[in-house]
C-alpha cells in the first residue's frame, strides 16, 4: 500500500479543549528560558549584545611574544642598530623577537607577531623590520611594537 499520509493528519481538539498556541514550547522549556535570562550578565540583558571574546591561542602567543621583545629593548642602552644581537646583550628588533622566542621555549618568533611588526614597519615605508630598526630612532622603534601589539589585538576580537 502507497503512503499517502492520510494516517499523519492533525486530530481534531478534543471538545472544551483549547487548540495549542504557535510557539507554545511547554512550560520546562519556559523555565529554561527565564534561567537562561537571569543567567546573562546585567550589563549586557538590555542591550542584547554578544559576550566579549577572549582572544585566539594564536593572538596570544603572539601579542607575548611582541610584549617580551619590547621589554628586551625597552631601556635604550639594551637596543643596537646594524646587529641581531651582541655579545653583550644589546638587540635589534630582530633579535629581541629571537631573544623572546628563545625565553618563551620556541624555535622561532610567533608568525603572527612577526607579521604584524612587519605590517607596522611596511605602514612606515620601509620594505623589513631590519630596515626600520635601522634608520628610526629608539623611541620610534618601541612605538612600532606598541602598534603590533594594537593591531595584535585588532585581529584577535
Amino acid at each position: 500500500m502507497p503512503f499517502d499520509g492520510t494516517a499523519f493528519v492533525a486530530a481534531p481538539p478534543v471538545a472544551g479543549g483549547t487548540p495549542p498556541k504557535p510557539g507554545y514550547h511547554g512550560p520546562w522549556q519556559r523555565v529554561v528560558a527565564a534561567v537562561a535570562r537571569l543567567l546573562q550578565p546585567a550589563r549586557l540583558r538590555g542591550f542584547d549584545l554578544p559576550l566579549p571574546q577572549a582572544p585566539t591561542r594564536e593572538a596570544a602567543h603572539a601579542l607575548q611574544t611582541l610584549a617580551l621583545a619590547r621589554s628586551l629593548i625597552a631601556d635604550e642602552q639594551a637596543w643596537v642598530q646594524r646587529r641581531y644581537e651582541t655579545r653583550d646583550g644589546r638587540r635589534c628588533a630582530v633579535g629581541a623577537l629571537r631573544g623572546a622566542a628563545r625565553l618563551l621555549h620556541n624555535s622561532v618568533p610567533h608568525g603572527d607577531a612577526v607579521s604584524s611588526l612587519l605590517a607596522v614597519a611596511m605602514s612606515r615605508g620601509f620594505t623589513d623590520i631590519e630596515t626600520m630598526n635601522d634608520h628610526s630612532t629608539h623611541t620610534q622603534v618601541v612605538r612600532a611594537f606598541d602598534e603590533a601589539m594594537f593591531r595584535v589585538r585588532q585581529a584577535g576580537e
